[in-house]
This record gives structure tokens, C-alpha cells and sequence, in this order.
């Protein structure tokens, strides 16, 4: 059963979200926090993927993005940061004072498990399941691909927020359109080596999420452009207290067709790929259970099935 409702963050601002529930007994509490400019329905089936294996599911929109959207989009002037300040922590929130529950396992899509060092109540959370979750940095991208994100930010992301007040990401194919201020901080963070360093240290008078100890598995597809085998380790030292193990999903072992940064989310892998997926969800390694930061894996394990783990 999918329900709709909405979830209000510390500021008052609206997000849309959808709970789904499991016919039978619950085996837990999932959060999938979405990429950038990706809407929650994106998530739906394997949502529901999700709950035919018992567990509940809650997905949600960012500020500015789908149903949590204005209808007049230039005229918000809210921050990305502010999805992980403000947005995911209304939605952990709710979901502990409002429902009760704990022991919540966080699936964060690129983005939504990069912010996740701003949580305030991470101690409700189970372990993160990071998909595809990198430093964005241009120039660690492969040619060609670098040089054309490095236009994106130098001449179109700039110029559609000067001509139109906002990005317009629908009309270059880069997901949902995004308000001005969230697609230059975006921009900012992606030109810069030591990616959202500087807004953490605004933010949290730190430069990396030294507080944050909760079990972290690291996935990435192996045709990812973006998560790679620099960039998702780039990214995973900005917890460098919370025990974490990097896996790298061999894609071609499993299907012919290309998945790159998002398209592990779609139907058309709920037999090939969504298996694995789940059982990164369900059986993290031993140590994780202990929490020890000293046992963290720092290497890269090429994973061509995980069944068998």
C-alpha cells in the first residue's frame, strides 16, 4: 500500500513524500533519499520491490524537486546543503517521533547518502547503504565525459540561471529542474577538489563528518562515470569515523544493458540486479555489526555477485 503524505522541516517548508507498507509482518524501516534532480516516484517499483520482502518504505522529495516543489521555482532561494540539514532530517525525524521507529536502514542515491553527515539523530539509524555515491569533482571524470560537465558549469548552468532564474535540467536531460541558488552551490561543490569541504566548515565548523559512526557500504556501478574507482573512495573520506567497506558491482556480469549513475533503480533490473542490492541492505559484513572505526575496509572489492556473500 503507497500513502501519500507530507513531512514539515524545522523551517516550516512542506516536503512531499509516499510511505509504503508491507501487506504482512514488517522486517524493517527503509529510507531511500534520492539523487539530485531525481523525483521520489523514480523509486517506486523498487519500493515496492522492497516491500514484497517486508519491509516499509519511505521516499521523499527534496526542496525544489517534484511534489515539494513551488509552482513558481525562481522564486525559491534555498540552498543544497539544505537538503541534508534541513529536509533529511525532517524525514528521520518523523519517522522516530512521529512513528516510533529506530534501527532505520538509510538507502541514499548519490547525494542522499553524501549529506548524510548532517543526520542530528543518526543513533536511530541501522547502517547506510551508499549507491553511487562519489565526489563530484569534474576533473575526476574519464574523457569525454569531464570536459563535457566541465560546459555544464562553466557556460550552461550559469547562463540558465541568469536567463531563466533557475536551472532548467529538463531541457538537457539532467533530471528535474532546480532552483538558481540549490544549482550554484552544486556548481561550486563540483568545481572544486575538496568538493562541499568549504560548506562543511561553514555549516559544521568541521571539514569532514567527524561525528558520524554509522556502518556505511559503499556501491557503485562499474559504468558509472561519475561514482568510480577515485571518486567513490574520495567520497567515503568524508566519514572517516564510521566503518565502511566499498564494493564494486560488476554490471556487465549481470545484464547487457548499460545502468550507469541511476539506472540500477529501474524495473527492468529487479531480477538481475535489485537481488544484489538487496542482500548489500540485509547481510553488512560482521564487523560492521561492532561499529569499530579502526576495522574499516579502505579497499576497493570488485563484487560480480553478491549472492553468495
Amino acid at each position: 500500500m503507497i500513502r501519500e503524505l507530507f513531512i514539515t522541516a524545522v523551517d516550516g517548508y512542506r516536503l512531499s513524500a509516499l510511505c509504503c507498507s508491507p501487506v504482512g509482518d514488517s522486517k524493517g524501516t527503509i529510507v531511500v533519499s534520492s539523487a539530485t534532480g531525481i523525483k521520489k516516484e523514480f523509486y517506486i517499483n523498487f519500493a515496492k520491490f522492497l516491500n514484497q520482502t517486508g519491509y516499509h518504505v519511505l521516499l521523499f522529495d527534496y526542496r525544489g524537486v517534484g511534489g515539494s516543489a513551488p509552482a513558481n521555482l525562481k522564486a525559491l532561494k534555498s540552498y543544497m546543503h539544505e537538503w541534508g540539514t534541513k529536509d533529511m532530517n525532517a524525514v528521520l525525524n518523523y519517522l522516530i517521533n512521529e512513528k516510533g521507529m529506530t534501527g532505520i536502514i538509510w538507502v541514499g542515491h548519490s547525494v542522499g547518502a553524501q549529506l548524510i553527515g548532517f543526520l542530528e539523530h543518526q543513533h536511530h539509524l541501522k547502517r547506510v547503504i551508499a549507491i553511487n555515491a562519489a565526489l563530484g569533482y569534474w576533473r575526476y571524470f574519464p574523457f569525454p565525459m569531464r570536459w563535457l560537465i566541465w560546459i555544464l558549469w562553466y557556460f550552461i548552468g550559469p547562463l540558465m540561471v541568469k536567463l531563466y532564474g533557475y536551472g532548467k535540467m529538463q531541457k538537457i536531460g539532467w533530471g528535474e529542474n532546480l532552483p538558481g541558488n540549490i544549482l550554484l552551490e552544486w556548481r561550486e561543490w563540483c568545481l572544486s577538489k575538496d568538493y562541499f569541504m568549504r560548506c562543511l566548515i561553514r555549516q559544521k565548523q568541521m571539514d569532514r563528518f567527524y561525528d558520524f559512526t554509522i556502518p556505511i557500504t559503499a556501491l557503485y556501478t562499474s559504468d558509472d562515470f561519475i561514482a568510480n574507482d577515485k571518486t567513490v573512495p574520495l567520497m567515503m573520506k568524508f566519514f572517516p569515523n564510521a566503518p565502511h567497506k566499498i564494493i564494486k558491482l560488476a554490471v556487465e556480469k549481470h545484464t547487457v544493458f548499460k545502468v550507469g549513475h541511476s539506472g540500477i533503480f529501474r524495473k527492468k533490473f529487479e531480477k538481475s540486479l535489485w537481488p544484489l542490492l538487496l542482500r548489500a541492505i540485509e547481510r553488512p559484513s560482521p564487523e560492521f555489526e561492532n561499529r569499530n572505526p579502526a576495522r574499516s575496509r579502505q579497499d576497493i572489492r570488485t563484487v560480480p555477485d553478491l549472492s553468495n556473500r
